[in-house]
């Protein structure tokens, strides 16, 4: 009930949390960062997340891309909490896998990607993002979206933002 009724209380991370967050790459920060949280539908990504994560790890290191070693995982997270965690870490791209769709008998996954940086290569990361600067691919299930089609398409999707540095609307 309360994270229904008090949106923002899933959008950041904790500032302990954070602290762990920032300091994951010490030397070397990597190009994409994946993030994954339960959202509104934890068994979403329960029945899903394993399909779906590993071939696009995969996917995403065979096209030469320094994807994150380690996954941030997130409680009760919402798409900024994506946001909040490029601006902890300074990536290219972050790839937030969360949990949707509660009670539509589907539970879906969802991506949500995002290139982090503005025209100049300056960081535009922030809790004011524009969610039109994000890509979706949603409906993630054995029964809508093939986990395996959607990691590819997430892999395609990624290797583009990074070629032609946008995303969201301004990917088109």
């Amino acid at each position: 009930d309360d994270y229904l009724a008090h949106p923002p209380s899933g959008e950041r991370i904790c500032d302990e949390d954070a602290a762990r967050v920032a300091r994951l790459y010490p030397t070397r920060r990597p190009e994409s960062q994946i993030v994954i949280a339960d959202g509104l539908n934890a068994d979403a990504a329960n029945e899903n997340l394993r399909e779906v994560l590993r071939p696009m790890r995969r996917g995403l290191q065979e096209t030469g891309r320094h994807v994150g070693a380690r996954d941030v995982v997130v409680d009760d997270g919402r798409v900024r909490a994506g946001y909040h965690v490029g601006a902890l870490l300074d990536v290219d791209v972050v790839v937030h896998l969360i949990g949707e769709r509660p009670g539509t008998g589907l539970n879906t996954l969802s991506a949500y990607l995002t290139y982090g940086r503005d025209p100049h290569g300056r960081s535009r990361w922030s809790p004011d993002l524009d969610h039109a600067a994000t890509t979706a691919i949603c409906g993630i299930h054995r029964r809508g979206k093939r986990p395996q089609a959607a990691a590819e398409e997430i892999v395609r999707c990624v290797v583009r933002m990074l070629a032609e540095r946008r995303s969201g609307v301004a990917l088109g």
